[in-house]
């Protein structure tokens, strides 16, 4: 390991005060919480307002660093509240924001200019793009995605201006994190807004193919209570990196965090003792300490698929598990049961100290942290005449030396101590001067905190032209070249094909130019040739997903539409992306009608989803990867899908594939209701959407004014498509999903 690198962060969870004091206690350099409201774990025990002041105080008492999530998105009416948290927070002395929405992060920064920001995991960011367009305004870290892997780690810490904090232990989410909508759609509890129902746990039965029969039968369908592993193809077994903490730290990573929030303290003492020991020890853990992590918890074990895949392709395999019957986590929790209270004193800063009393003069204490030479002196009350035995040097030791409860220890075992002959001074001095002392010198090394306040956010950017909902322009997007037709341009203002397909497209024949380009969902690398390349072959219009592609479009001159991914819900956060360089923005499909016409009211309008089945997951592993198609006795049959993302070598030649016509693979996901979830896999992404399609077209008088209204087209075949744009021409009633 270079000498010379910092040692990473170990980033502990803190979903209650007793977790917190559990982190500190096994050694966490830092601890991550949430208050009551706007963290995107509500599920969590969480802190109350007292409990939050008490936390912060505790934290800088013993030199933690504390990051506070405030990483849900919100309305315009709820961004009061979340600033004035904000204030609260940074009055107390938290080390900095977890935020997830541009319009929190906007206003944070202009009106708390020094307050420190940290991208949650929920935007999204994987390359180092997203962290120059980050570092632009205000961030000074980024939270990766947990699929990434070592090498895209090594290339990211190299080339990206921000730290980088990666999730190194804990649950892993199926789909990846800010691009997940199944638990809003399957039951209105939005994982956008911390109160995910986690479906992804849930059974299903997959099938291969789109033509699938339905299961009409529900004695067919897996049982809620089935232990049978196939039947959760969603559920993933627990991340676990430390066999790799060598090369972890070798990789330049700011920070390591364990996922847990929802966890008890017995969990996060445990894990994070394990990884203070091996991140110290620079070393990987042993079998037992492995054991010893799975006893913790784990859904059937561990997994280090996504860290090793795209060098190991059978790392990439056996990644699904599922969670534990209470009955067996009982038994698992018995090697912490007897933890009751967490000893903090392991943490206490080593200092030197010295008592002088002296006749005729106030008593003085000074004392010294050792660590950074930070003094303080303090003074007592006069010292007495001695009528009886004086006091000595070590009859003062029997009180001085008592600092428990502080974050102090003596680095020798006692101060020193200076006193004239024939003195007296009462026990009660000393421990008074003892005890300023100390507090002396915590007030020294952890001031008040100041904030320098800023202005509000303004909203200088022009906004976008508007118009009335039903009459708004429309556009479509595609997910494959099969499904473009030359009609579509005489329907839609703009057409949108994925990125590969457009420049095959294009290179085989002219394509009007209201015919644009879908850049990938997510992209660990490679995002800036596409870009060069659309641009090369005279692409006009780009649909964008993150900061970082925006970042490399806004001086192309091609125009850019954000799509629904950026999960933007209010007027400042569109004001954001348009002061970047956004044409348009899609909003999020959680965003009501209200929301809707709030938006337009305010005068900082987007675009609405009008119709499609919504992407509810997207995955960089195959869903569809263990699944055989044809005769199963068949070997040739077997899915050999490359898998994680198409960033695994040999990527896109399986699934009767090859490098000019990728894999597109289909499958259907039944839950244990029924209802029939649409799987599109290509290149080992999946995409899971809506078991039914968003329908308006009877309703598009209903819409506020809009900036555009967009035609997601998934599973739909040409045909179906024109279908669609008869029926929606005729505003005919259909079965589907409504804007409410």
């Amino acid at each position: 390991m270079n000498q010379n690198r910092k040692k990473p962060e170990l980033l502990a969870p803190a979903g209650s005060p007793e977790a917190l004091t559990a982190a500190m206690a096994a050694g966490a350099d830092a601890v991550y919480f949430g208050g009551a409201a706007f963290s995107n774990r509500m599920r969590a025990r969480n802190f109350g307002t007292d409990e939050l002041t008490e936390a912060l105080q505790q934290t800088r008492r013993w030199g933690v660093e504390s990051y506070i999530t405030i990483n849900t998105r919100v309305r315009d009416d709820e961004m009061g509240d979340v600033l004035s948290l904000a204030e609260f927070l940074l009055k107390g002395g938290c080390s900095g924001f977890i935020v997830a929405d541009m319009g929190i992060a906007a206003q944070i920064h202009s009106r708390f200019p020094e307050a420190m920001l940290h991208a949650s995991t929920q935007m999204t960011l994987a390359n180092a793009w997203d962290g120059r367009m980050m570092a632009e305004h205000g961030f000074t870290r980024m939270v990766v995605p947990r699929e990434i892997s070592l090498a895209e780690l090594k290339r990211l810490t190299a080339e990206c201006p921000l730290e980088i904090e990666m999730f190194l232990h804990g649950a892993y989410c199926v789909s990846v994190s800010g691009q997940c909508l199944m638990s809003w759609a399957m039951g209105g509890r939005s994982g956008n807004r911390g109160e995910c129902a986690q479906p992804c746990r849930m059974v299903y039965t997959l099938q291969r193919g789109l033509q699938t029969e339905t299961i009409k039968d529900r004695r067919l369908l897996p049982k809620p209570d089935s232990r049978n592993a196939a039947d959760y193809p969603l559920s993933l077994k627990d991340m676990c990196l430390a066999s790799h903490i060598p090369a972890i730290m070798e990789s330049g990573v700011a920070s390591l965090k364990i996922e847990g929030r929802q966890k008890p303290a017995s969990y996060v003492y445990g894990v994070t003792k394990i990884y203070r020991t091996l991140l110290d020890e620079n070393r990987p853990a042993t079998g037992e300490e492995i054991r010893a992590l799975d006893e913790l918890f784990s859904r059937g074990g561990f997994t280090d698929g996504y860290f090793r895949a795209a060098e190991d392709k059978a790392a990439y395999r056996n990644m699904g598990g599922i969670r534990p019957t209470t009955e067996e986590q009982q038994q698992t929790e018995k090697i912490t049961e007897n933890v009751t209270k967490y000893d903090l004193a392991s943490r206490a800063v080593p200092c030197s100290g010295k008592l002088t009393l002296q006749k005729d003069k106030p008593a003085e204490m000074t004392m010294t942290d050792m660590t950074t030479g930070t003094s303080v002196t303090v003074t007592g009350e006069m010292p007495q005449t001695a009528t009886g035995a004086p006091v000595t040097g070590q009859s003062l030791m029997k009180n001085l030396t008592k600092l428990g409860g502080t974050p102090f220890r003596w680095a020798d075992g006692q101060p020193e101590t200076q006193v004239d002959e024939g003195l007296w001074y009462p026990v009660s001095a000393v421990n008074a001067i003892r005890r300023r002392a100390a507090e002396a010198l915590e007030e020294a090394l952890h001031p008040a905190a100041v904030v320098k306040a800023g202005m509000p956010y303004a909203h200088t950017a022009a906004a976008p032209m508007v118009f009335a909902g039903s009459a708004s322009p429309a556009a479509a997007v595609l997910t494959g070249r099969e499904q473009w037709f030359p009609e579509l341009t005489k329907t839609f203002e703009t057409v949108y094909l994925p990125a590969e397909d457009w420049l095959a497209l294009r290179t085989a024949g002219n394509l009007p130019d209201s015919v644009g380009a879908d850049l990938p969902a997510l992209a660990f690398a490679g995002t800036a040739d596409t870009i060069k390349a659309l641009k090369d072959a005279g692409c006009t219009y780009v649909r964008f997903h993150s900061p970082g592609q925006l970042w490399l479009l806004r001086d192309t001159g091609m125009h850019t539409c954000g799509s629904f991914r950026l999960n933007v819900w209010n007027s400042d956060a569109l004001h954001w992306w348009y002061a970047q360089g956004a044409d348009r923005v899609t909003l999020s499909p959680e965003v009501t009608l209200g929301g809707l016409r709030g938006l337009a009211g305010s005068g900082m309008p987007g675009g609405a989803v009008v119709y499609g089945r919504i992407p509810l997951m997207l995955t960089e592993r195959c869903v569809l990867h263990s699944k055989t198609r044809g005769n199963k006795n068949d070997k040739k049959t077997i899915l050999s899908c490359g898998g994680l993302g198409g960033r695994m070598p040999g990527s896109g030649v399986h699934c009767g594939g090859s490098a000019d016509n990728p894999c597109r693979c289909t499958g259907v996901l039944t839950d244990r209701l029924g209802s029939r979830f649409p799987v599109l896999a290509k290149d080992g992404v999946s995409v899971i959407c809506n078991s039914q399609p968003l329908w308006m077209a009877d309703r598009m008088d209903t819409l506020p004014p809009l900036t555009h209204r967009e035609f997601l087209f998934t599973i739909e075949t040409a045909e179906e498509i024109r279908q669609v744009i008869r029926d929606t021409e005729n505003m005919a009633v259909r079965t589907g999903k409504r804007l409410k």
